[in-house]
């Protein structure tokens, strides 16, 4: 029995040799088959942690230990070609290509941008995208001429401020500057993401021509911008006449290139402007702008009978139907139709409300967001 059990013990312990042999092997086999990276400041050196890492699209994970050593291991990892992607807030986005199993410890350097999120909970995959940008030109018009104001330039935390101010009074609750009777959609607020950018070196200049120009970096920098909106502290004087510069303007100029402009202290013409660059909405005062009969859920119709046929499937008054037109201080008349009561802040541009019709609009491309860009 005693010859037995020494056989069982050696048997046993063989079995284990062979499991731990397993393992071992397992264990190297997985770390040959594992990228390690490594992410760095370009300029400082400093390991970051919090940054996104992407291989090949595909997400997975972010640089982080518990000693800030900036790193991340990727496992199963196939032989060939890779992209790493890695995304972090306030630097710009870096990509490395690389050959496994060749390179399995991979160093990555990140250079500060001037691109900052404002999103706190990350930003939405279908949001739409509002980047702000400072101006360091503004305008006199007593005297008709624009002028140097380094306001922005030299106060990046007087800029983000007005951001903020703005975003909160405006974006943020925009139920309560549109129509109570039209619901827009649930957590509306979550279709927007907001950035600011900010290199001292290259402000925009909101007096060249009507929407201002951005520095030709911005585009370089900025590539999936829905609205850029350039930001200027205040207006000297008040706009009557196109003798002197738009207090603010909006234009665009084709997919990812519409350019607003607005000075920070008046807020019901930023929400007027919003009114053109975000969802479409057409002026309907009387007087040197463009019209048209935007659609779905237009705000000004191109004939009685289509404004009257609109009110009538939306069940509301028809007699409210009537033309662009305007009896003093200069006769002037227009062959479009609007409907919205006063005051409707696309007519009277420094204040009121978004009425029904412009807020069935609203909600319209609110809703479209869900599913990508209006």
């Amino acid at each position: 029995m005693t010859g037995f059990s020494i056989i069982g013990k050696i048997t046993t312990l063989i079995i284990v040799l062979i499991l731990l042999s397993m393992t071992c092997s397992l264990a190297r086999a997985s770390s040959d088959n594992s990228l390690m990276v490594l992410l760095l400041d370009g300029k400082t050196g400093e390991k970051l942690n919090g940054a996104t890492v992407f291989l090949d699209g595909e997400f997975k994970g972010t640089t982080t230990s518990q000693d800030g050593a900036g790193t991340l291991q990727i496992n199963n990892i196939k032989p060939g070609t890779h992209t790493l992607r890695i995304t972090k807030a306030d630097y710009r986005e870096g990509i490395k290509k690389l050959a496994f199993p060749e390179e399995k410890n991979v160093e990555v350097t990140l250079d500060k941008g001037y691109l900052f999120s404002l999103n706190r909970d990350g930003p939405s995959a279908h949001g739409i995208n509002v980047i702000f940008i400072p101006s360091d030109t503004s305008f006199n018009c007593p005297e008709n001429k624009k002028f140097s104001d380094t306001t922005y330039s030299s106060n990046e935390s007087r800029f983000r401020e007005d951001v903020l101010r703005i975003i909160n009074r405006t974006f943020l609750n925009l139920d309560l500057i549109t129509s109570p009777s039209v619901p827009l959609p649930a957590q509306y607020q979550d279709r927007f993401n907001f950035y600011y950018y900010y290199n001292p070196n290259a402000d925009a200049d909101a007096f060249s021509g009507c929407a201002g120009t951005v520095p030709d970096s911005y585009w370089n920098d900025v590539t999936f911008a829905d609205i850029t909106i350039i930001l200027y502290p205040t207006y000297y004087g008040t706009y009557s006449n196109t003798a002197c510069q738009p207090t603010g303007c909006y234009k665009s100029s084709g997919p990812g290139r519409r350019l607003m402009k607005v000075p920070a202290d008046k807020e019901l013409l930023f929400d007027h402007e919003l009114g053109h660059a975000m969802f479409g909405l057409v002026d309907t005062y009387c007087g040197t702008t463009y019209y048209y009969e935007n659609s779905p859920h237009p705000n000004v119709w191109s004939s009685s009978d289509s404004c009257k046929a609109d009110a009538q499937s939306d069940k509301r008054n028809l007699t409210s139907c009537r033309q662009i037109e305007q009896k003093s201080p200069i006769s002037c008349s227009r062959q479009f139709w609007r409907w919205d009561p006063d005051p409707d802040i696309m007519q009277t541009v420094n204040y009121g409300t978004f009425e029904v019709a412009a807020t069935q609009r609203i909600s319209y491309v609110l809703t479209s967001a869900i599913g990508g860009k209006p």
